[in-house]
């Protein structure tokens, strides 16, 4: 028996982590579509913020990219350090774009 990867990219949407339950939800979703190598674990590469003032300059990155291994959708999750919200960000097409927060 061959066993086919399915993903559920299409039906998830990008939102807000406002709760430590919505926090746990998101964490144990991504953590399960890797281990069941539906998701792919990446390093973000580019900011998702950047702050300039004068000559200085600071980046934040997310927490992680994860993407995925059979639709290509890029996914951004950041954790929450709260009160601060967390976000996961969805990417279609796989191409990370800055939309600035």
């Amino acid at each position: 028996m061959v066993w086919e990867l399915n993903c559920e990219c299409e039906e998830r949407i990008e939102t807000t982590i406002d709760s430590l339950r919505t926090f746990k939800n998101v964490k144990a979703f991504f953590e399960e579509q890797v281990q069941r190598k539906v998701f792919s674990e990446e390093v973000p590469q580019m900011p998702y913020y950047v702050w300039r003032e004068g000559e200085r300059v600071k980046e934040w990155f997310a927490t992680k990219w994860y993407r995925c291994n059979v639709c290509g959708c890029l996914w951004e999750l950041n954790y929450p350090d709260f009160p601060a919200k967390g976000f996961v960000r969805k990417f279609s097409d796989g191409i990370y774009k800055e939309r600035g927060y």
